[in-house]
């Protein structure tokens, strides 16, 4: 076969994978996109909510949702807890793009993998294998000394979230 036409090939099955997104593993971006997609919706409150960062910038959190995890296969949405859970906690920080902060899971068992920094959709996604009726979130904060940054975290602060209810 003509390497031209393995290129043409391979070309179309990867426009394919792009349109459809397969195999693809995702997140809603917002808790009404993950109801509208069948997820169940479960919502957790936290029990700080105001944070003053080692940089003297301020943070807010506020109530923060999950929903299974999922993968897309012929173009749908396959929905398996098996990969865990999105744990999405919505952040305001008037400096979020300086990446000072991450959260992580205080229980590391039940740490599917993690994802803990602010993303461009205003939340930090936890991915824990299984939710619990209190789900605790470590606050780390880069060293405000840039010699050391993140090669010297402090851990700030420990919230717990109680599981509300299921929102569908």
């Amino acid at each position: 076969m003509p390497k031209k036409s393995l290129f043409a090939i391979f070309l179309a099955a990867l426009i394919y994978s792009c349109d459809t997104n397969e195999g693809l593993f995702g997140n809603s971006h917002s808790k009404k996109e993950a109801i509208a997609n069948g997820a169940t919706v479960v919502e957790y409150l936290p029990d700080k909510t105001i944070f003053t960062l080692l940089d003297g910038t301020k943070m807010q959190i506020d109530t923060a949702w999950t929903e299974e995890s999922f993968t897309y296969h012929n173009g749908k949405r396959i929905m398996d807890s098996s990969d865990g859970y999105d744990f999405a906690v919505p952040v305001k920080n008037d400096s979020i793009e300086n990446f000072t902060f991450i959260f992580s899971l205080l229980d590391t068992t039940n740490r599917m993998f993690t994802n803990p920094g602010p993303e461009e959709d205003g939340f930090c996604h936890l991915r824990p294998k299984k939710l619990l009726d209190e789900m605790k979130i470590v606050l780390e904060q880069k060293d405000t000394d840039t010699s050391k940054g993140w090669m010297n975290p402090s851990i700030t602060d420990t919230v717990i979230f109680k599981k509300l209810q299921k929102v569908n």
